[in-house]
């Protein structure tokens, strides 16, 4: 996959990582949307109804635009909506116990793993450069996401943290798979195996008397929000945009710019919810983006 950025002019490589760049700006803020949603309401149910607005605004978009679909798209799809399904049905479960911020930093880890799952697939090692910025990245998540002096490791944090497992070989899938396909299709597919996850998940629970799922939908106000804002540009917007812009870019490449969602997801919590990382906090935030910074450069020259 490093083969990728080395054929890709430097315009689209740049204009590929301005994309990702805002889309980690919008999934850095649903952490604070479903953490307020997750406090009152059932999240299955929340996850399913986000994720079957956003396959309907999809699927129009993709009928409207006319996109051509093709060979494979059922299978690529349903495999990265599998991955997808998984992980966010851990981080949402995970929120009922854990905060915003310390969600999108264990979340971010998938950073650290990334690499790891592009080798078990296909043994390809990431560059120099991207090696420096996951070893700068990772040591500020654990700076950031174990601060001294918090409190212990509960069942959210390690739900999250599988979350982040799962979403390394999510993204090591979607540049493996994203190039043969148009992107609004495949997000078409991939957004309704979890809505369909979901659903069949909420009802399981629900008939089992699960506390967090039994809680009654009400639909004014937060939970209503929640949906529309997620539903459409936190999910629609940002798996179109990550689609497209992982066709032009290693997985591990992908991976270090994600870096920055737990980055926007804290600034938007100590400005929404109060939450405060602290000077250790702080100095994690710095390495994460210094790694984002280094995995950019080039400090080797091409042989």
């Amino acid at each position: 996959m490093e083969e990728i950025e080395k054929t890709e002019p430097v315009s689209m490589r740049l204009r590929a990582d301005a994309v990702l760049l805002l889309v980690t700006v919008v999934w850095g803020s649903s952490f604070i949307v479903v953490n307020a949603v997750v406090r009152e309401s059932p999240p299955l149910a929340f996850l399913f109804f986000r994720f079957l607005l956003a396959t309907t605004v999809a699927g129009l978009l993709a009928l409207t635009l006319r996109r051509r679909r093709t060979r494979g798209l059922l299978r690529d799809g349903a495999v990265i909506g599998g991955l997808l399904a998984a992980g966010m049905t851990l981080q949402v479960l995970g929120q009922l116990e854990t905060t915003a911020s310390k969600a999108a930093f264990l979340t971010g880890l998938s950073v650290v793993m990334t690499p790891f799952a592009a080798f078990a697939r296909s043994r390809t090692l990431p560059s120099f450069e991207n090696t420096a910025g996951i070893v700068l990245a990772g040591l500020g998540f654990f700076l950031l996401s174990f601060p001294a002096g918090g409190g212990p490791i509960n069942r959210g944090d390690l739900a999250v943290f599988g979350c982040a497992i799962v979403f390394a070989f999510y993204i090591v899938e979607m540049s493996a798979r994203t190039p043969a396909h148009d992107p609004f299709w495949l997000t078409v597919v991939q957004l309704s195996v979890v809505a369909a996850t979901a659903a069949i998940l909420a009802v399981v629970a629900r008939a089992g008397g699960l506390p967090f799922e039994s809680r009654p939908v009400v639909w004014e106000g937060t939970f209503l929000r929640g949906i529309l804002y997620l539903g459409t540009i936190g999910t629609v917007g940002t798996f179109v945009s990550q689609t497209w812009a992982q066709r032009h870019m290693s997985a591990t490449h992908a991976a270090i710019i994600f870096a920055l969602e737990p980055v926007w997801a804290a600034l938007f919590a100590a400005w929404l919810l109060g939450e405060r990382l602290g000077r250790r906090g702080v100095w994690g935030g710095v390495l994460v983006l210094a790694g984002i910074v280094v995995s950019e450069l080039r400090l080797r020259p091409s042989s």
